[in-house]
């Protein structure tokens, strides 16, 4: 072992572990990750931190099941650096030390935080136990990653499936070290992604999901066409992505939902919302002639109002006035309350607003029925976050 670790360090790829440099400087780190980057080594140690680089393909050999299992019950200078070592030092630093644990996983924008946390899940999966409740725990958390990805997950120019929110997932064992439950924290969603999205860039995914991957009844109960028939997706001139496949991730976030329990009314319910969101976007206003904002064409506003199931008045109503209410309730004796009519702007600002709010609430849902699927009451348990 001795010789191996010195051998590690020592590598013609440069070295394993950069507090071995013989000389530590901003050029020589550089030097020592292009090194190894160019020869598809993307994995290095700053002591008991891992750099990874992302590489913008598909490494052979790097994620398989077998070495997945060389990685289980290994310490960390036995083998070459990589996520699993990082993963398994956390599990079994856990079990023998009984102290929880978290990663801590940063980098900017396409550097590669998701698909490095999915890593980290599938190795706990995949060392962990494989009885029914073990197994039903372990297939939530595994599932509710494609499924947040569809609803906090968009493309941008430097990223085709960058994380528009933050999120702290909390993985709870039980004394064996089996996962029994758990619990997500979701932070700061992009919600003005919904209704602007820069040139080049997209929308949330589920969008163009449900537009690509719904049958044909569905979407016309919908009112589902094109992406380009929408304005919430077709003011950035981007529409599809090369190397995603949205029919196939509509099919993966409809499983996923089976999976953490959200029932088969509720995914009818969550599809017309996103739908509702789409009609929204497309509601025009136009001036009266006094200021004040009207209806361009009500058939897209009836399209949202049947679609979340409000009184097509009552929606217009609320986009075109503003209620003020004077005094305060419960020390006045005098409080009043009155409609107040928007112009142009105001309506496109109250349309956006209500766009967004509904996205978000939506979004706050689903982690809450994923966190309900997780849920646990022992409170004898270790844990580990991945933030």
């Amino acid at each position: 072992k001795k010789v191996n670790h010195i051998m590690a360090y020592g590598s013609k790829h440069g070295v394993d572990d950069m507090v071995m440099l013989s000389k530590i400087s901003e050029d020589e780190i550089i030097s020592n990750l292009k090194k190894r980057y160019d020869k598809d080594i993307i994995y290095t140690y700053i002591g008991h931190v891992l750099i990874a680089v992302n590489p913008y393909k598909l490494i052979e050999n790097l994620y398989t099941e077998r070495n997945l299992k060389d990685y289980r019950g290994k310490y960390q200078y036995e083998l070459p650096p990589h996520v699993y070592a990082v993963a398994d030092t956390m599990y079994r630093a856990m079990l023998q030390e009984g102290e929880n644990q978290c990663v801590i996983i940063s980098g900017e924008s396409g550097a590669g935080k998701t698909v490095t946390s999915k890593h980290i899940m599938q190795y706990i999966a995949a060392v962990t136990g494989q009885n029914s409740e073990v197994a039903r725990v372990k297939d939530i958390i595994l599932e509710s990653n494609p499924l947040l990805e569809a609803f906090g997950n968009a493309k941008t120019v430097r990223n085709n499936n960058s994380s528009r929110f933050g999120k702290y997932m909390e993985i709870l064992f039980d004394l064996k070290g089996d996962p029994i439950g758990g619990k997500i924290t979701n932070y700061l969603l992009e919600k003005s992604r919904v209704v602007y999205q820069m040139e080049g860039e997209r929308n949330f995914h589920i969008f163009y999901q449900i537009i690509a991957g719904c049958d044909g009844q569905t979407k016309s109960d919908l009112g589902l066409g094109s992406p380009g028939d929408f304005y919430y997706l077709s003011q950035s001139g981007c529409q599809t992505v090369q190397g995603i496949d949205d029919v196939q991730e509509y099919k993966d976030t409809m499983h996923a939902m089976d999976v953490v329990g959200i029932t088969k009314n509720e995914q009818r319910e969550i599809l017309q919302l996103v739908a509702a969101i789409l009609h929204l976007g497309n509601v025009n206003f136009v001036d009266n002639g006094n200021d004040q904002a009207q209806i361009q064409d009500h058939n897209s506003l009836e399209w949202f109002s049947s679609l979340f199931q409000c009184d097509v008045r009552v929606a217009e109503k609320a986009l075109l006035f503003r209620t003020i209410q004077t005094g305060e309730v419960g020390r006045s004796k005098r409080v009043s309350t009155y409609a107040s009519p928007q112009n142009v702007e105001m309506a496109y600002y109250a349309r956006d607003a209500l766009s967004k709010a509904i996205y978000s609430r939506l979004f706050d849902w689903i982690v809450r029925k994923v966190n309900e699927g997780l849920a646990v009451r022992d409170h004898d348990l270790f844990s580990i976050g991945v933030l």
